[in-house]
């Protein structure tokens, strides 16, 4: 099974009709053995084939052999039972392309994931990834929906590959890796039960293709780039833009690989990362270099993605670690506000599970900022015109009795005024019809 990007769906089209005519090729090397040992699915083997023309030749290999034509036989027979329709069967047993719906891009777990105050359970982001991903592409499908077959082929999957073909970005420097592999392991677990192997395929360098296990990868890049000092101190070079680059994107996207695959991300990423970025643990001066200007901000999000993840139950911290990072977070919105991202939303319920683990002299300060972004705008009923508009002094208001005269002193003026054009109109035709004719008989 492929799943496919929005922007590789608009450019390769024709590899993707090259990916489906290679899963029906496969599957047509056993057609004469599935016609001879299941005759019932003849039709819909027909069906599934069509799309092949010349190219289908026929093959007898075995079920136990080809596991593309096993696993047809086993979902198109499932189908046929179920009451659908033999060709209709057969079409959506073969399917093995999905992706987004057309003229749309991104799995959307990233989103989701960054919006933490939007969803409880991981198993409403794998309903979505499983919404948004679930349409059809191939040489006879341009993106139909089809989520229930989309759920069948994930129920069996075992084992997922992400391609890698450049040294440009990690798994960690965008959310793109997290919202497409990290989305597919998650849909899986939800749907079979259990978490698929995860594997990176690298093929940066064609010439040593490689294939690497996802927590060894994410791990290697943890520690070899993002608590690597060497390449912190780097970025404190750049101010809010070096400081943006380790809160608001590198923590961001760990959090997204904490929830798409809790069980890579383990209670000593977390810790690393605090004792790294908030107790200074390489004494390079970062705790002061992020509360230093607009980095403010960036460390308030930074501790409420931490705070987020003791809350939802992903990192298991003890209480003393809490209650500090609760202090902190209090302090740094008392005094600056909030961050203004997904997981500081003023009604997010971390702030609920929050509050009782700060001392009062943080809780109501904490507590009016809160309020002071809750507080609605007053109401102001919109304009339907453009005299609604214009400044009051350039409408002055008549006094009552005044406007019904004025209105029939104007109607009386235009009256004459048409009267008046009428008779000009008349006499100008009088004289122009009797000018020609007085000349004629002279």
């Amino acid at each position: 099974m492929f799943t496919t990007s929005g922007l590789f769906r608009d450019l390769y089209a024709d590899q993707l009709a090259l990916l489906e005519r290679g899963v029906l090729l496969a599957l047509d090397g056993a057609s004469e053995t599935i016609r001879r040992d299941y005759p019932a699915l003849r039709t819909s083997l027909d069906a599934a084939l069509q799309p092949l023309g010349v190219f289908a030749s026929g093959g007898n290999e075995s079920l136990e052999l080809n596991l593309v034509a096993a696993s047809w036989v086993r979902d198109a027979a499932k189908r046929l039972d179920a009451g659908v329709d033999a060709e209709q069967a057969g079409n959506l047993a073969a399917l093995r392309l999905f992706g987004v719906a057309p003229g749309a891009y991104g799995a959307g777990v990233n989103t989701l994931v960054e919006r933490s105050g939007s969803w409880q359970d991981r198993s409403e982001l794998a309903r979505s990834y499983v919404n948004r991903m679930g349409h059809a592409y191939g040489m006879n499908y341009q993106g139909e929906p089809v989520q229930a077959a989309f759920e069948d082929s994930l129920r069996h999957v075992t084992r997922t590959y992400l391609g890698r073909s450049s040294n440009l970005y990690g798994l960690m420097d965008n959310n793109d890796a997290f919202d497409y592999l990290g989305g597919l392991s998650m849909a899986v677990e939800h749907l079979s039960g259990k978490a698929p192997e995860n594997f990176v395929s690298w093929h940066n360098d064609p010439r040593k293709v490689r294939l690497e296990p996802l927590q060894e990868a994410l791990l290697a890049e943890l520690r070899g780039r993002f608590l690597n000092p060497v390449w912190i101190k780097a970025l404190m070079q750049h101010d809010y833009a070096g400081a943006r680059t380790m809160g608001s994107e590198f923590l961001e996207y760990l959090w997204g690989w904490q929830v798409t695959n809790p069980d890579i991300i383990t209670d000593s990423a977390w810790e690393e990362v605090k004792a790294v970025y908030l107790d200074d643990k390489h004494a390079l001066g970062i705790d002061e270099f992020l509360e230093q200007g607009a980095n403010v901000h960036v460390k308030s999000n930074m501790l409420a993605i931490m705070l987020v993840a003791i809350q939802k139950g992903f990192w298991n911290a003890d209480e003393a670690t809490q209650r500090a990072l609760a202090e902190q977070f209090a302090v740094l919105v008392a005094e600056h506000g909030l961050p203004g991202s997904g997981h500081t939303r003023p009604d997010h319920p971390m702030f609920e599970w929050l509050m009782p683990k700060l001392p009062e002299t943080l809780r109501e300060p904490l507590q009016a900022r809160l309020d002071s972004a809750l507080r609605k705008a007053p109401q102001r009923n919109s304009p339907s015109s453009i005299r609604e508009i214009q400044p009051e002094a350039e409408t002055p208001q008549a006094e009552p009795g005044q406007a019904e005269t004025q209105g029939d002193r104007s109607a009386s003026q235009y009256l004459w005024l048409a009267v008046l054009m009428a008779l000009l109109l008349l006499g100008l035709g009088i004289w122009r019809g009797r000018g020609p004719r007085s000349r004629g008989t002279t």
